[in-house]
């Protein structure tokens, strides 16, 4: 463990290159050395050959020559390299010449190249080792600096980005991926931390009103009836409670993806449903819910995630709509067109409109925003407000897409849209 920690990237870099070219000096001096020898060897044989020739000419001058006849005895360790020349003449006569050489001026050479390498190629290596590790510290000092402030940003300092150097590109790359990381925890930190506050002020409403009225209920004594209007009341606040939590872990469970569910969803069926909810839902004033949505209308998603988006803006549009109707609208429609492609991707379109109250032009940019209420109304009404944030979740967990037109006064308009089978 302990070797583990201290063999950085900076001495694997260091020691890999400074080994690659020791390895590389000592295989170029021994094929050098070798090709020397070789080469000395050979000039030295054929100096032999070209002193022998010269002592023939001066022997027998200008006579010519039959037949040459050359032997070379190599030499042995120590001893002397001998060449003989017996050459036959026109006249008969027969001339053999021995020429000899020790070898020494080769074995002077072969021993100063071999000194000469084993003096550089250790001086060689050292300063390419030092080069190497100057060269690493300064590529790796970026990757050090990203180390440090890794080490340093903590929960309440995501805010804070490393620099991102100009070069090498893939130090550049690295530094931009862990800034848009930063970025996507500050987020995801800031809207966990607001999603818990609202939370606990949502949740701290029905604990309060359950306290009080157990607190007045048990400050005198009461008889049956009050008893049981306090129960009843009790009963109210943990409902509400409930339904908030219930909201909650559907918020909390639809950041996950769960394939189990995803099927072949027929739209028009579970609008049908929903309406019939609807129906019941406005059944005590005089509200009309109307469906026009043809069969066929396919898409590929969650059925009981699907039926909780559109029950919510159903849901919603009935309670804030006093009379009037609330109209459900599906169909198909074409997609823009990407890029390179000549067909656009089918939609599947489900309109929500009522004749209610309408949104105000202030509140539209908010209204899926977690535990948004427009005014007191509506937080009357009894709702959590995690209502349209769940449809928008929903929606866009299938590929899709929701907004909203209002007109204060006159009613308003949810469009879902969904890819379409």
């Amino acid at each position: 463990m302990i070797l583990g920690r201290r063999w950085s990237l900076r001495r694997e870099i260091v020691a890999g290159y400074s080994l690659i070219l020791l390895v590389a000096l000592m295989l170029f001096a021994g094929a050098t050395y070798a090709l020397l020898k070789r080469t000395l060897a050979r000039a030295g044989t054929q100096s032999l050959r070209q002193t022998a020739a010269a002592a023939e000419r001066l022997l027998a001058p200008g006579v010519p020559r039959v037949a040459v006849e050359e032997t070379r005895m190599p030499p042995a360790e120590g001893s002397v390299e001998t060449l003989r020349r017996r050459s036959r003449l026109v006249t008969g006569d027969m001339v053999e010449i021995y020429v000899a050489r020790t070898g020494d001026v080769e074995h002077h050479a072969l021993r100063s190249f071999a000194l000469i390498a084993l003096v550089l190629i250790p001086v060689t290596t050292l300063l390419a080792t030092l080069v190497g590790r100057t060269a690493s510290d300064r590529i790796l000092m970026p990757l050090n600096r990203l180390v440090t402030a890794s080490r340093e940003i903590g929960i309440g300092g995501l805010a804070r980005r490393v620099d991102e150097p100009e070069r090498p590109a893939e130090l550049r790359e690295l530094a931009q991926a862990y800034n848009g990381m930063l970025e996507r925890l500050q987020r995801a930190v800031e809207a966990l931390r607001s999603f818990t506050a609202d939370a606990s002020h949502e949740l701290r409403t029905p604990l309060t009103a359950i306290r009080g009225t157990a607190e007045v209920a048990l400050a005198r004594p009461r008889d049956a009836d009050e008893l049981r209007d306090t129960l009843g009341e009790v009963l109210d606040e943990t409902r509400q409670m409930l339904h908030l939590v219930e909201d909650l872990l559907t918020l909390a469970r639809g950041e996950q993806t769960d394939d189990a569910h995803v099927q072949p969803v027929d739209i028009s069926d579970v609008l049908r449903d929903v309406a019939d909810v609807g129906e019941a839902l406005a059944a005590d004033r005089p509200l009309q819910v109307i469906l026009d949505a043809p069969p066929g209308l396919r898409v590929r998603g969650d059925g009981g995630a699907l039926r909780r988006l559109f029950l919510n803006l159903v849901s919603n549009a009935i309670k804030f709509t006093e009379s009037g109707s609330v109209t459900i609208t599906a169909g198909r429609s074409a997609g823009e067109a990407a890029e390179g492609v000549e067909q656009p991707a089918p939609w599947v379109e489900v309109a929500v409109a009522d004749t209610g109250a309408g949104i105000s032009p202030e509140a539209l940019p908010r209204v899926f925003d977690r535990f948004y209420r427009e005014d007191a109304a509506r937080i009357r009404s009894g709702g959590t407000g995690l209502g349209l944030a769940i449809a928008q979740m929903v929606a866009e967990k299938h590929g899709g897409m929701i907004s909203v037109q209002s007109t204060p006064g006159a009613g308003s308009v949810f469009l879902v849209r969904i890819p379409a089978m």
